[in-house]
């Protein structure tokens, strides 16, 4: 007794492949990206720390003893 199979041999198509696009000069031109790098934190000059913490002294009523908060404060603003 023969098997018969049912399973005919089903033709597989391929999906035409559209035609190359032209690539735009904008993207041939276009340089290679660098990978991001890492920026250094702004370092302010002792000037620029000077000059703000005067101005914090002032904005607060010429309060006498707090230099030193007020250059931490001014280090820590400018190195934002």
């Amino acid at each position: 007794m023969a098997i018969q199979s049912n399973n005919k041999s089903a033709k597989t198509t391929k999906a035409p492949t559209p035609a190359a696009q032209p690539v735009p000069a904008a993207v041939k031109a276009s340089p290679a990206k660098e990978p991001a790098k890492a920026k250094a934190p702004y370092e302010p000059t002792q000037e620029e720390i000077q000059t703000r913490a005067f101005q914090l002294y002032l904005s607060e009523g010429r309060k006498e003893g707090n230099d030193l908060e007020y250059w931490l404060r001014a280090e820590k603003e400018l190195r934002r």
